[in-house]
């Protein structure tokens, strides 16, 4: 197999692809594969490659065009990376060797090469992540839910961990960095790892004694002062290599204990408090959300090692159809010091459904955010009274977690538990 510069002599194959819906469902930005779109996609390729000295590929197998592989320059050194296989060599492993291909080439000028998939296609994460990348995020892009991965030239020399929290399964739950001993990294180098590992958070351990850390935690663009799913991957990480058992978290929230048995951990959170939102932030979020009207019950700004702006949903599709102006809502939370946005939608006592968009740590949403669950804990605690509930998130975004939240404690604490596994 090779990959073979971009010429007009390809642009035939690429028409005929184009009426293929097994293509079209997934290459793209969402437009029509009509004969004029193929045209001008085949010319910004060519024009690609005269800009920047690389581009589209056509795949050769034998002498024979057998489809498609992409690099297309990023932001921030990134090169993007894509590729299409005709169906007729589907399962010959065929995608897997234009991955890792695609993947050298991107990596041999660039620090950071990343790839998106459509959501329903799985099959086309599992390449990537054969080819060494990993799930780092998801967004909405033309309508359509896209996985995203990434990979760092010389991450592994870096000592980083990767655990998925609030799930038993790596494909699901949210991704954290987590890193054992920060002992000798300054805050610059903490914020630079956690920008490459690209995960909403990732967590840096200085031991005071066997079972007593401090932990800082950074979002790829800044420092926040704590976070729930990182507090679990690290636990877990933790609990794998010293035993089971309590452990003590310090943090820049304040005091953080911790219960880890089997795979699972416990954290209790600093004294949680809600107060009601200001109708004027509440308006601008609204706007910046897209929403008109939203369930019943008051919008409050909750905290539990950090602040959260907690808000109601009508129905489940309300949640569903999440798709909000990131640089707005962005924007309208660091004014606010605000973390996420918990958006919620009660299906029973016992259930509750939530997404956590988090513009102002450089991703779209959290699959699961247990700060956010902690601090909405207390608000239903403050309302209703205590009680116990699970909270799932992440459903939306393909990476489905489950928070088990135990609101029941006179201390105005509550506990977050939940599984943690690592990332292969």
């Amino acid at each position: 197999m090779e990959l073979v510069r971009w010429e007009n002599e390809h642009f035939g194959y690429l028409l005929r692809w184009a009426s293929d819906p097994r293509m079209t469902a997934y290459v793209g930005n969402g437009m029509p594969w009509t004969p004029d779109y193929v045209a001008e996609r085949h010319e910004q390729a060519l024009r690609h490659w005269e800009v920047h000295g690389f581009g589209l590929h056509a795949v050769v197998e034998d002498g024979v065009v057998i489809g498609l592989a992409q690099m297309l320059d990023g932001d921030l050194g990134e090169i993007e990376i894509g590729y299409w296989i005709d169906p007729a060599w589907w399962g010959r492993g065929v995608a897997s060797r234009v991955a890792v291909e695609l993947r050298d080439r991107a990596l041999a000028i660039a620090d950071r090469v990343v790839a998106g998939t459509d959501a329903r296609n799985a099959a086309s994460g599992r390449v990537l992540e054969k080819a060494g990348l990993r799930y780092f995020t998801s967004k909405n892009t033309g309508g359509r839910l896209q996985h995203c991965y990434a990979l760092d030239r010389g991450m592994s020399d870096k000592g980083v961990l990767r655990y998925s929290a609030f799930t038993t399964d790596p494909a699901g739950g949210n991704p954290a960095g987590v890193v054992l001993d920060a002992s000798d990294l300054s805050d610059d180098e903490m914020l630079g790892i956690a920008a490459k590992v690209g995960y909403s958070e990732t967590a840096f351990v200085v031991p005071r004694t066997e079972r007593e850390f401090d932990v800082r935690y950074f979002s790829p663009k800044a420092e926040v002062p704590f976070c729930g799913h990182a507090t679990i991957a690290t636990s877990v990480a933790l609990a794998e290599r010293i035993g089971d058992g309590p452990l003590t978290f310090h943090t820049r929230a304040g005091e953080i204990t911790i219960e880890t048995s089997g795979g699972t951990a416990s954290l209790t959170s600093v004294p949680t408090s809600t107060s009601a939102a200001d109708p004027a932030l509440v308006a601008d979020a609204l706007e910046a959300l897209g929403y008109k009207e939203i369930g019943d019950g008051p919008v409050h700004v909750g905290f539990g090692g950090a602040r959260h702006l907690l808000i109601p949903l009508k129905d489940r599709e309300q949640l569903r159809e999440l798709d909000y102006d990131f640089d707005a809502l962005r924007d309208l939370m660091l004014a606010h010091d605000l973390t996420t946005v918990h958006l919620f939608w009660r299906e029973s006592a016992d259930l509750v459904h939530a997404r956590d968009p988090f513009p102002v740590g450089g991703v779209v949403e959290d699959a699961a955010t247990g700060a956010a669950a902690a601090a909405f804990g207390g608000y239903l605690r403050d309302l209703e009274g205590p009680q116990r509930f699970v909270i799932s998130q992440g459903e939306d975004m393909g990476r489905p977690s489950r928070l088990e939240v135990d609101a029941t404690r006179e201390d105005r604490r509550v506990t977050v538990t939940g599984a943690a596994v690592p990332i292969p």
